[in-house]
């Protein structure tokens, strides 16, 4: 059994920018109650478009959601955009350091930077085929989403989704042995002038065996034949002695 977590699809470009609204003069409380607003209604949206493609919908998980925040505000206190966050973790090790067993589940991750509603973000992906691709993963059921804004960044608002499932564990089976094939007891004959000849078998060969009561009644019958045969050739000489006379 060997046990691997797969990090599907990452997509390293950042997403351009989109519709970008002022949030100027908003106080912290605002932007918080905003950001909570603007992620659930991201689950919603992406659920919506999970379920237009057949799969099933992904539930709000509190260690995603932590390891999505923090990146989201890793990213907007450093003016970056990209996968492996400025402490040198990637996906995996970030939502396990937060609870989530990332090393023995399937995980994924989006960004986006520059979308300021959660309709702009889901376009962004949606246009990306490698963000399109996590989007629609069908083993994920469980999400975490982070948004954070930064008035002083170049994108202003960053945004990060991490998504996982299970099924990271990887049963191998090996298949037995095939059993061994029947060698024949004589290869056929090769014509003069062939190619090739074949090669003598190492394998070992069949043996023919003899059923001892079947070759005693075999026997008899033959030892019946020859008697009878032999009291008609008599019965034979004696009518050719008597019609002589």
């Amino acid at each position: 059994m060997l046990r691997r977590a797969l990090t599907l699809a990452f997509a390293v470009a950042a997403v351009a920018i989109g519709s970008s609204g002022s949030a100027a003069g908003v106080t912290k409380a605002e932007q918080s109650t905003e950001s909570a607003t603007a992620q659930s209604e991201v689950i919603a949206l992406i659920n919506a478009y999970r379920a237009s493609n057949g799969l099933q919908a992904v539930s709000p998980n509190g260690a995603l959601t932590a390891a999505a925040s923090w990146m989201a505000g890793d990213m907007a206190a450093r003016n970056y955009i990209g996968h492996v966050s400025s402490d040198g973790r990637s996906p995996t090790q970030r939502m396990s350091a937060f609870g989530y067993p990332a090393t023995s589940m399937y995980t994924g991750e989006d960004l986006g930077a520059g979308y300021a509603t959660a309709g702009g973000v889901l376009a962004g992906w949606q246009a990306s085929s490698a963000h399109n691709a996590v989007l629609l993963n069908p083993r994920y059921n469980a999400v975490g989403i982070g948004l954070v804004y930064e008035p002083s960044s170049t994108y202003k608002w960053y945004w990060a989704a991490d998504f996982g499932g299970p099924g990271g564990t990887v049963n191998v089976v090996v298949p037995p042995a095939p059993p061994p094939q029947p060698v024949a007891a004589r290869a056929a004959s090769v014509p003069r002038g062939s190619a090739s000849q074949p090669a003598a078998s190492t394998a070992p060969q069949a043996e023919d065996t003899v059923d001892p009561e079947a070759a005693a009644a075999a026997a008899r019958i033959v030892f019946v034949e020859q008697v009878a045969a032999w009291r008609i050739a008599h019965l034979f000489a004696v009518l050719e002695r008597m019609a002589a006379l």
